[in-house]
C-alpha cells in the first residue's frame, strides 16, 4: 500500500489512484480507482488487509478527505520485493511506457492502416462513438481487438458488448480469445437466472450477442436497457436499418436496437463495410446512431466530423509500401444447354410465370413470387436442385389436397403471414437460416385459393417432375461439363504439377450433395472434398476450414454461402461461382473469402452462365460490361458493384428478362449499370480517407518503437515466473507453450475475477498456431492472470516502493535520485507514469522505469545524506503528482569511465547528423533510434568497456534482434 503525498486544497488536485486517504470509516485506504461526477466522485478504495469497495462521495464527503502524511523513505526496502512491485507498475500502467501497447502485446501482426485507425481515430477521444468503414477484407475485427485492449489498459473499458450476426457469434469469440487474450461469453438464454435480478448481465462483463436474438425480443432488450456496459461494438452494422420515405422514417427492430445501445452505452463503436445504401437520407438516420439522442442528426461530412474512416483495398499497403490486395480477375464460362434442358427449362419457366401472373394481392406477390423464383434459380442450378424441388414441392401441395380433402375445410396456404418473412427480408438471414427459408417457402407457397386451382398446380408439377426425372436419369448437364473442363485444365496445377486449391459456390445444399459426388468420380484418387453448408456445426465447420488450409490433399472446398460468411481461406487464390446469386452483395463476399488480407496471389474468379436463357443473358451481358470497366478502373468495379447494383433492382432486372420484357429496355438497364459504376468508382475515390505516405512513414517508425519497447516476451515471461513462485503457484514448461498447473487462491481472488484455477497453454510471445485445434492463450497486459499478479504483487510489496531502495550505476560517476510518480488522469487521457532523474545540482531528466531494475543493489547501507536528497527531491519535483517509488542511485563509475560513456553518445549523435533520429531517454534499452527507409536502434558503447548489457538493453536486442546495432565508439 502507498502514502500520500501533502495536502492541497482541492480533492481533484490530490485524490489519485495510489495514495492513502484519512477520513472514511475505516482507517486509512489506499484510492484504488477515481472517477468524477460533478463535484462528487465515485472511488474505489482498498484497506490494509486487501479488501476492495466501491462508493459515491459528495462534494463535502470529497472535502472531508484529508491524505496520509507520508513518511521518509528509508532506501532499506528488500531489493527482490521492490523490483518485483516495479514490473506490477510498469506493467499496470504499460500503455503509458509503450505507446502502442496492444500491437506489441497482441497475438496479431497489425498493418500500417490497422493501427492508424485505432492510435490516430478511436484512441483520440473517450468517450467514442465512431464508424469504421473500411473495404470487406480489411480485419476489422482485428482493430477492434486492439482497440479494446488499448481501452481496457487506460481503464475506460471494464464492460464490453460486442453485437454480430448470429453465425459470427462463436468466431468472434475464438479470435478475441486467440489473437488478444479476451475472454468473452456468447449469449445463451441459460445465462439469464429465472428469479429477479436488478441487472442480470452484470455476472458478463464481456459479452458477445447475436444481433436477430435480441433485436427481436422485446425481453432480451429489456435486459440490456438495465445493463452497463461502457462500450458497444456492432459488427456488420449496415444491418441497422431506417428507411427513409418522404418526411416518414420507417426504423427496422434492429435499428431500434441500435438506438437502444446508443442510449445506454457511453462508447459505440460501429462496423461495416457498406454503410450507404446509395440514399443519403437513410445514410443520415444511420449517423444518427452515433449521435446523442435529441441532436441534429445530419451530418454534412462524417469523415471531417471524425465520425468517420473509410479506406479502400486499393489504399491498403504493407509497412513498405507495397500492395496489400493483389490483382482479382473475372471471367464468364459460358455453356449452351442440351435440347432436354432446354425443353425442361422452358416448361419450368412457363409454370413460373403462369403462377406468379396468377396472384394481385402485394403481400401474396411477394411471398409466391419469391417461393416460385426460387424454384427458377434451382433450375439453373443443377438437374439434381430442381428435381428436388419440384419433387417437394409436389408431395407438399399433394399432402395439403388430400388434407383439405378429408377434413372438407378450406385451403391453407402458406403466404406472407405464416411465413413471416417477405422477400426483401431474406439476404438479412445467416446464410444457414435462408437456406432453410427458401426450402420451406419454395416447398409450400402458392397462389392456388381453391381445391381444384391446387389439383390443377398438382397436374403441373407432375409433368415437370417426370421431365426432371428423365433429364437426370440422361445424365445430360451442360454446366457439369463446363465446370469439369475447368477443373481438368492446366489453370488448376501450378509449375510442380500439384493441383492448386480451389473453392466452388453454390446456393442451394442439393447442388452441393450432387457436385460432391460427381467430384469424386472426376478428381483422382486421393483428393480430399471439404464441404461446408448450412447444417454443418460450427466445430465440423472449423475442421473442414482447418484440413482444406493445411492439407496438401484437400483441395477442393465445395460450399454454400454458409461459407462466404466469416471464413477466410486466403490459402486458396481460385473460385468458381457455379450459381450466381442475386444479391450482388454476396458475390462480393464470396470473392472476399480468398481476396483478403494474407493473399499473395491474383485472385480468378469464373462464373458460369447458360446462354440463350433469358437470365442467362442478363448475367452474362452485365459481367462482360463488368469486365470492360474493370480494364479501365481497375478492380475497384467489384467494390462497388453492390452499391450501383442492389439486391432488388438485379432481381428485378432478372425477373423483367423471365417474364418476357422488351430486350431493349433490359439492354438500356445494364448501360445505366455500367455508366452508374464508373461514376461510383469516382464518388469512392472523393470519399474515403487517407494514408499518405508521410504518415505511413510514421506509423512505420512507431510500430517499430513498440516492437523494441515491449513487454513481450521477456518483462512478462519474468514478472510471471517469479510472482507465481513468490504465491506458490505451479507453473512449468511443456514444449512450445507453459502450463500453470495451480493458481494459488489469493492470487485468484473473488469468485467473479475471471481467473482460473489452472491454464493449460500459455504463450508469453506470439505464437504461430493457426492450424491448431486448441489455440495457446498469450499473457499479456490484459490477460486476467496477469492481472491478478500484478494485484496480488502491489498488495503484498506496493509500500516497498515509497519505503525505497539504494542502488548503485557504473556509468557515471554523479549521484542522483530516481523517482516514478503518476500524473493525474484527466476525461481523456488516463493516468501517466512518469521516472525523472534528478542530480544533485537540480538539472532533471526524463527515464524509464525500467532503469530500477537495470542498476544493481548498493553494497552500502543507506546514509542520513542518502535519504535527506531523496526528501528533497520529492518535495520539488512531486507537486502534483502522486509518488509511486523512489530510489538513491550512487554513481560508481571513475570520472575516465564516465566521461568515455558520455563522449561515445555525443561521438555516435554526431556521426547521424543528417538522419532522422530520436534520442532515447535511460533505461529504454537503447541510445538513439534512427528512422529513414528503416528503422534501427543505435546502441553506444566506449572502446575496451566491457560491461555486461543492461536488462533493458537485452530485452530491447531480443525484440529486434533484426534492428538492433551496436556501436564502439572511441
Amino acid at each position: 500500500m502507498r502514502n500520500g503525498q501533502d495536502h492541497v486544497s482541492q480533492p481533484a488536485d490530490w485524490l489519485i489512484p495510489g495514495i492513502l486517504v484519512n477520513g472514511l470509516d475505516d482507517g486509512p485506504v489506499e484510492i484504488v480507482e477515481v472517477s468524477h461526477v460533478g463535484a462528487g466522485a465515485f472511488i474505489k478504495v482498498r484497506d490494509d488487509l486487501g479488501r476492495s469497495r466501491t462508493q459515491m462521495l459528495d462534494a463535502d464527503q470529497l472535502a472531508a478527505l484529508t491524505p496520509v502524511t507520508a513518511g521518509a523513505p528509508t532506501l532499506d526496502a528488500d531489493i527482490d520485493e521492490f523490483r518485483l512491485a516495479i514490473e506490477a507498475i510498469r506493467l499496470t500502467h504499460a500503455h503509458s511506457l509503450n505507446p502502442l501497447l496492444a500491437v506489441s502485446s497482441s497475438n496479431v501482426e497489425p498493418l500500417p492502416h490497422q493501427v492508424q485507425a485505432v492510435y490516430d481515430h478511436l484512441l483520440k477521444s473517450h468517450p467514442q462513438r465512431f464508424l469504421l468503414a473500411d473495404d470487406p477484407g480489411a480485419g476489422k475485427t482485428v482493430m477492434a481487438g486492439l482497440f479494446l485492449k488499448e481501452a481496457m489498459s487506460r481503464g475506460w473499458v471494464k464492460r464490453c458488448l460486442i453485437v454480430v450476426p448470429g453465425s459470427l457469434a462463436e468466431q468472434w469469440q475464438d479470435e478475441l480469445s486467440e489473437k488478444f487474450g479476451l475472454r468473452f461469453e456468447v449469449f445463451e438464454s441459460s445465462l439469464v437466472p429465472d428469479h429477479g435480478v436488478e441487472d442480470p448481465l452484470r455476472a458478463y462483463p464481456f459479452l458477445i450477442i447475436r444481433l436477430d436474438q435480441f433485436s427481436r425480443n422485446q425481453k432480451l432488450m429489456d435486459l440490456i436497457d438495465a445493463s452497463t456496459y461502457d462500450l458497444a461494438i456492432v459488427d456488420e452494422a449496415h444491418k441497422l436499418t431506417a428507411r427513409t420515405w418522404g418526411s416518414k422514417v420507417v426504423k427496422s427492430k434492429r435499428f431500434e436496437f441500435g438506438e437502444l445501445l446508443r442510449n445506454r452505452c457511453p462508447s459505440l463503436l460501429l462496423m461495416t463495410a457498406t454503410p450507404h445504401n446509395g440514399k443519403e437520407a437513410d445514410f443520415q438516420e444511420f449517423m444518427s446512431l452515433l449521435r446523442n439522442a435529441g441532436t441534429e442528426a445530419f451530418v454534412a461530412d462524417a469523415t471531417e466530423a471524425g465520425l468517420m474512416r473509410r479506406l479502400v483495398k486499393e489504399q491498403l499497403v504493407h509497412l513498405d509500401g507495397r500492395p496489400l490486395f493483389p490483382e482479382r480477375r473475372a471471367k464468364t464460362v459460358a455453356y449452351r444447354l442440351s435440347p432436354l434442358e432446354v425443353d425442361l427449362y422452358e416448361d419450368v419457366s412457363e409454370y413460373v410465370r403462369e403462377e406468379m401472373n396468377k396472384v394481385s394481392a402485394d403481400d401474396a406477390k411477394r411471398t409466391v413470387g419469391f417461393a416460385l423464383l426460387v424454384l427458377q434459380r434451382r433450375l439453373a442450378s443443377s438437374p439434381e436442385a430442381i428435381l428436388r424441388s419440384l419433387s417437394r414441392r409436389h408431395d407438399r401441395l399433394q399432402s395439403e389436397a388430400n388434407r383439405v380433402r378429408a377434413a372438407d375445410s378450406q385451403l391453407s396456404t402458406m403466404l406472407a403471414a405464416s411465413l413471416g418473412l417477405q422477400r426483401a427480408d431474406v439476404d438479412d438471414l445467416s446464410p444457414a437460416d435462408a437456406e432453410s427459408y427458401e426450402d420451406e417457402g419454395a416447398a409450400v407457397a402458392t397462389a392456388a385459393r381453391t381445391i381444384e386451382e391446387l389439383e390443377v398446380e398438382i397436374a403441373i408439377l407432375e409433368r415437370l417432375v417426370t421431365k426432371a426425372t428423365a433429364v437426370r436419369a440422361a445424365q445430360v448437364d451442360a454446366k457439369w461439363e463446363a465446370l469439369a473442363g475447368l477443373l481438368l485444365s492446366d489453370q488448376m496445377y501450378d509449375e510442380d504439377g500439384a493441383r492448386r486449391k480451389i473453392i466452388i459456390f453454390t446456393e442451394h445444399r442439393d447442388t452441393l450433395d450432387y457436385l460432391e459426388g460427381r467430384l469424386f468420380d472426376l478428381l483422382p484418387r486421393g483428393t480430399e472434398i471439404q464441404v461446408i453448408h448450412g447444417a454443418v456445426s460450427r466445430a465440423d465447420r472449423r475442421i473442414a476450414q482447418i484440413r482444406f488450409t493445411s492439407e496438401a490433399s484437400s483441395s477442393i472446398l465445395l460450399a454454400t454461402d454458409a461459407a462466404g460468411e466469416g471464413v477466410n481461406l486466403q490459402v486458396a487464390h481460385l473460385m468458381v461461382n457455379y450459381d450466381i446469386p442475386w444479391n450482388p452483395n454476396r458475390l462480393e463476399q464470396r470473392f472476399g473469402r480468398i481476396h483478403r488480407i494474407g493473399q499473395r496471389h491474383i485472385c480468378h474468379l469464373w462464373s458460369l452462365v447458360a446462354v440463350d436463357t433469358r437470365e442467362g443473358d442478363v448475367l452474362q451481358t452485365l459481367f462482360e460490361k463488368l469486365e470492360v470497366q474493370r480494364q479501365a478502373l481497375g478492380d475497384q468495379v467489384f467494390d462497388v458493384l453492390g452499391q450501383v447494383l442492389t439486391d432488388s433492382s438485379l432481381s428485378t432486372l432478372l425477373e423483367r428478362a423471365l417474364d418476357g420484357a422488351n430486350q431493349a429496355e433490359i439492354a438500356q438497364a445494364l448501360d445505366r449499370v455500367s455508366d452508374d459504376l464508373a461514376s461510383a468508382v469516382k464518388e469512392r475515390a472523393a470519399a474515403v480517407s487517407t494514408l499518405t505516405e508521410e504518415e505511413l512513414a510514421v506509423l512505420r517508425q512507431e510500430m517499430e518503437l513498440a516492437r523494441a519497447a515491449s513487454f513481450q516476451p521477456d518483462v512478462v515471461k519474468d514478472f510471471t515466473l517469479t510472482a507465481l513462485a513468490r504465491f506458490r503457484g505451479d507453473i512449468a514448461q511443456a514444449g512450445s507453450t507453459w502450463q500453470v498447473r495451480h493458481v494459488p487462491q489469493n492470487v485468484r481472488g473473488t469468485a467473479d475475477s475471471g481467473v482460473l484455477p489452472r491454464y493449460d497453454r500459455l504463450i508469453f510471445g506470439r505464437g504461430d498456431d493457426a492450424a491448431s485445434f486448441v489455440t495457446p492463450e498469450m499473457m499479456s497486459p490484459g490477460h486476467p492472470l496477469l492481472a491478478a499478479l500484478v494485484a496480488a504483487v502491489d498488495t503484498s510489496f506496493g509500500d516497498r516502493l515509497r519505503q525505497g531502495v539504494l542502488l548503485e550505476d557504473d556509468r557515471t560517476d554523479q549521484n542522483y535520485t530516481l523517482l516514478t510518480v503518476l500524473a493525474p488522469a484527466t476525461s481523456n487521457r488516463p493516468g501517466e507514469l512518469i521516472t525523472r532523474k534528478i542530480n544533485d545540482t537540480g538539472e532533471i531528466e526524463d527515464a524509464n522505469p525500467a532503469l530500477f531494475t537495470d542498476l544493481s543493489p548498493a553494497t552500502r547501507a543507506s546514509r542520513d545524506d542518502d535519504i535527506a536528497a531523496v526528501s528533497q527531491s520529492i518535495e520539488e519535483v512531486t507537486l502534483g503528482e502522486g509518488l509511486v517509488a523512489v530510489a538513491r542511485v550512487l554513481g560508481t563509475a571513475d570520472a575516465d569511465v564516465a566521461q568515455s560513456w558520455r563522449n561515445a553518445r555525443a561521438s555516435l549523435r554526431t556521426k547521424m547528423t543528417g538522419r532522422t533520429v530520436v534520442p532515447a531517454i535511460d533505461g529504454q534499452g537503447w541510445d538513439f533510434m534512427v528512422a529513414d527507409d528503416q528503422v534501427h536502434f543505435h546502441a553506444a558503447v566506449p572502446t575496451g568497456v566491457t560491461l555486461p548489457r543492461r536488462r533493458s538493453e537485452s530485452q530491447a536486442a531480443n525484440n529486434v534482434p533484426d534492428a538492433y546495432v551496436v556501436h564502439v565508439v572511441e
